[in-house]
């Protein structure tokens, strides 16, 4: 294994650069030769308030690349890796990573992008870091702890993800070599810490973020995903495309339960659940509004969210890879009979029944259409209408959003770290009931279900149901990597889940749900 990664950046900052558009460009030439940063040039965009917001918009921006959230972390490489998509007639890229060819020449450079962009936003969210440090005045102190607050989120949010896409299984043991973490802005050289370590740091960094985010105006005002008013600024507005408070709260959650701490897994999940103001503030989706909508569905359930990216392209995604007049060699499709299948997604194992009212099947897919076309097509990224089509700037703010992380996700946590099998269901119930499913436990079958979900059942409905709620958002991925689905037909450990191929067999499959480090400098 690698026993080091090679790091470097250097932040090249012009005067000219606008919020939303700054390039963030980085030295890929060998470790040594790297070139010292424009000193004259960055002091001069950090030399008021605006520069450093220029800064912080452009990292988020860099989230949303095609690298990380706005496609390959959500519904493009990850979720092919889960074996989500038929892949015989498409790009070689495609067949590779549903393959499991993790290192060929299709592959390969895909990992490699991923990888490099996530260090470069975490380097240059470190060098923000810094300079929110060093500043005296510009900010007001509430502005410098949030802005310091979001950047240590953000380091510690793409740290957890390369935790989990490309470390061992926790379920292996949480001392395994995993990755670097890299908390400096200096160019140096980093080992690679343990699952332990990275967690660890990770927590550490959340804590902080926590405690800077204590002010955030999300606690008191809400997400306020509006244009502001009069002269007030926009910088501490749209909390949902920001690292904001609740948001570190739910990603404590999420690395405590990968990390195998379900004690405290479970308390924070349980603190955002069970706070009435949050519940508040990112209402479970509205069917109403959701599926008598005809024009503007929220498909991305963007009540509940308590941060995504903002991507100015999302909606050329489903027009490109999804739909039935996109190219074969683009397009993304599972078999014919999975969605919709007595044992497929919305097929419930031990009802044995098809989940037609699901909210998420009724909003999220649709039968596709044209020459050849069988089965349902993905329709959660399909592009709504403008809510002024005589505007051209007017949109809802959905209309853009990729959802990171939410509410629902809360319910799984609690559902995987409750201490008996009563209380398991009890979760997963409460779950599902969120999404318009039977409720199971009102029906009198809570006794029935927690007999069966000590018996290997119980991580394969929970599996069914993260696999429903975290389509083209590349979370299954990672939920098959630490729960052992597979476990009850005798087929335990890291990426096994229950129905191959997508439905096209009803048995047991696995995934390779490790892809080897890439062997190349940060990019």
């Amino acid at each position: 294994m690698m026993k080091k990664i090679y790091k470097k950046s250097v932040l090249l900052l012009s005067l000219a650069l606008v919020a939303f558009n700054l390039s963030l460009l980085t030295s890929c030439d060998d470790y040594l030769d790297v070139a010292p940063s424009d000193k004259q040039t960055a002091d001069q965009v950090f030399a008021n308030k605006a520069g450093f917001y220029t800064v912080s918009n452009g990292i988020y921006d860099a989230l949303a690349s095609d690298a990380l959230y706005g496609k390959q972390m959500t519904w493009e490489a990850v979720d092919i890796m889960s074996k989500s998509y038929v892949t015989t007639n498409s790009q070689m890229a495609y067949r590779s990573l549903t393959a499991n060819s993790y290192s060929d020449a299709y592959a390969s450079p895909i990992l490699s992008s991923i990888w490099g962009k996530a260090y470069e936003v975490i380097m240059n969210a470190n060098l923000l870091i810094d300079r929110v440090d060093k500043q005296q005045g510009m900010l007001t102190s509430q502005e410098a702890a949030c802005l310091k607050g979001e950047m240590l989120a953000v380091r510690a949010f793409l740290h957890l993800d390369m935790l989990r896409l490309f470390g061992p299984s926790p379920l292996n043991g949480i001392d395994q070599k995993a990755i670097p973490y890299n908390e400096s802005s200096d160019v140096t050289v980093h080992d690679l810490v343990t699952i332990k370590e990275a967690c660890e740091k990770i927590i550490a960094d959340l804590n902080a973020a926590e405690e800077l985010l204590k002010n955030d105006p999300i606690i008191e005002r809400g997400p306020m995903m509006s244009a502001p008013e009069g002269a007030e600024s926009v910088q501490l507005r749209y909390r949902q495309y920001r690292m904001n408070y609740y948001a570190v709260k739910a990603l404590k959650a999420r690395a405590y339960c990968w990390v195998g701490d379900k004690e405290k897994a479970m308390a924070q999940a349980l603190e955002l659940i069970n706070d009435q103001k949050v519940q508040q503030m990112f209402p479970v989706v509205d069917p109403n509004k959701l599926l008598s909508n005809t024009t503007n569905p929220d498909r991305v359930f963007s009540s509940e969210v308590f941060m995504g990216v903002y991507d100015k392209d999302r909606d050329q995604v489903f027009q490109n890879y999804f739909s039935s007049t996109a190219n074969d060699y683009n397009r993304l499709q599972p078999y014919a009979t999975f969605v919709n299948g007595s044992m497929g997604l919305f097929g419930h194992l031990i009802l044995g029944m098809f989940e037609s009212y699901d909210y998420r099947f009724q909003s999220q897919w649709e039968q596709a259409s044209g020459v050849g076309a069988t089965g349902h097509t993905f329709i959660k990224y399909k592009a709504i209408d403008k809510p002024d089509p005589t505007d051209e700037d007017s949109e809802y703010y959905w209309a853009k959003m990729i959802p990171l992380i939410g509410m629902q996700e809360m319910y799984y946590i609690a559902c995987e770290c409750a201490t008996t099998d009563m209380e398991k269901v009890e979760w997963y119930n409460q779950a599902r009931v969120r999404r318009g499913c039977i409720d199971l436990v009102g029906m009198g079958l809570g006794p029935t279900l927690a007999q069966y979900w000590p018996m290997g059942y119980g991580p394969i409905l929970l599996s069914n149901e993260v696999r429903r709620e975290f389509w083209g958002t590349g979370q299954w991925f990672y939920f098959t990597k630490h729960v052992q689905v597979g476990d009850a037909l005798g087929i335990p450990g890291p990426g096994a889940y229950y129905i191959t191929d997508c439905g096209s067999e009803q048995n047991y499959g696995s995934l390779n749900c490790q892809p080897p480090l890439p062997s190349a400098e940060m990019k």
